[in-house]
């Protein structure tokens, strides 16, 4: 039955303010007019809109877990998926519902338009926000310590950019420099790197850092997105391969990592033989499940996620616990994939 609360409140024959105290369990509420209001909730079966509590209560019970990655959906990022994984673990538990903000497929290259969740924390459409990555373009940060101020709760998975707030870091700059070393203790000295876009001036510093502190070293490094160009990758597997002479490869997701196996195949060279390589995994153990079985670092992604909605629940409960930073290195699994030149 298609009521609303004005239907509730006439057939219980009180006003709709009372429907609404009886709905949010306010006092003041006599026994026999809330046994009404109940029993014309269950005759029409009507369920309150969520937001529309939340105008009554200042909480709509509803946390945003936002991406700022506009390349691509949230659903085809392995990292993404875990962490909402380990997020959705937590909050189910919990009495919120998520609410996903993807961002606008525009927005990379408008220097002008302004995070998605910004509306939703302004109208109080949310009552908590998880931001799923930090870009090292530093777009983002001023939007979110701007909100940290104002002592709205927000949680985020990336590098600590505030004192205030809470985040969690999966020490990216400290992984990705230590598969360099071993590369290179391995006797590569010509290294191909192919990163995420949203890293971009990360990974350029981490280029200069790594090749000035090991003689001789060069890195080309190729920023990717998750639906990169099947054509556009093989030109640049070919340039690396028959240009750069590179012998080894860093790269960032084995879905990518898939894509470039088939465009080597093709070529005549095999992963793991002809070209060393590291990866990274958010599942333990996807790497193992290749052919050939790849050496990754293992990115706790679900236990990031869990980490960051669970300190974001406390901070909703009261909890003075609000500047939380929790730093991961992750554990290298060596598979065989790197090979001594």
């Amino acid at each position: 039955m298609n009521a609303s609360i004005h239907d509730v409140a006439k057939r219980a024959g009180v006003s709709i303010s009372t429907v609404s105290r009886v709905i949010n369990n306010s006092a003041g509420v006599k026994d026999s007019k809330a046994a009404a209001v109940r029993e014309a909730l269950e005759y029409y079966d009507y369920q309150p809109s969520q937001f529309g509590r939340g105008l009554v209560t200042g909480s709509s019970k509803m946390i945003g877990v936002y991406s700022p990655l506009a390349n691509g959906s949230m659903f085809e990022n392995g990292y993404l998926l875990e962490c909402l994984r380990g997020i959705d673990n937590v909050i189910r538990e919990s009495d919120y519902s998520l609410l996903l903000i993807s961002e606008a497929a525009g927005y990379e290259e408008n220097r002008k338009a302004k995070p998605k969740f910004i509306d939703y924390v302004s109208q109080k459409r949310i009552d908590g926000l998880i931001v799923l990555t930090i870009p090292s373009d530093g777009r983002l940060e001023g939007s979110l310590s701007a909100i940290i101020e104002e002592d709205f709760p927000v949680g985020y998975i990336g590098k600590r950019f505030s004192e205030k707030g809470m985040n969690v870091y999966a020490s990216y700059e400290e992984y990705i420099l230590d598969g360099i070393r071993r590369l290179y203790e391995k006797g590569h000295r010509r290294i191909a790197f192919l990163p995420l876009k949203s890293r971009s001036n990360t990974n350029l510093k981490l280029k200069s850092k790594a090749e000035t502190k090991f003689t001789g070293l060069k890195i080309n490094i190729t920023d990717t997105v998750y639906n990169i160009d099947a054509d556009f990758l093989r030109d640049i597997l070919k340039y690396m391969i028959e240009e750069a002479h590179v012998t080894a490869m860093i790269c960032e997701d084995l879905g990518l990592l898939v894509k470039v196996q088939s465009i080597l195949s093709s070529m005549g060279k095999q992963l793991g033989e002809d070209i060393s390589v590291i990866c990274v995994e958010h599942v333990k153990g996807q790497g193992a499940k290749m052919l050939p079985k790849i050496d990754c670092y293992y990115v706790p992604s679900l236990e990031l996620g869990e980490t960051i909605a669970t300190e974001l629940l406390n901070q909703l409960s009261g909890k003075k616990n609000t500047d939380l930073s929790k730093k991961y290195m992750p554990e290298y699994m060596d598979r065989g994939s790197v090979r001594e030149i």
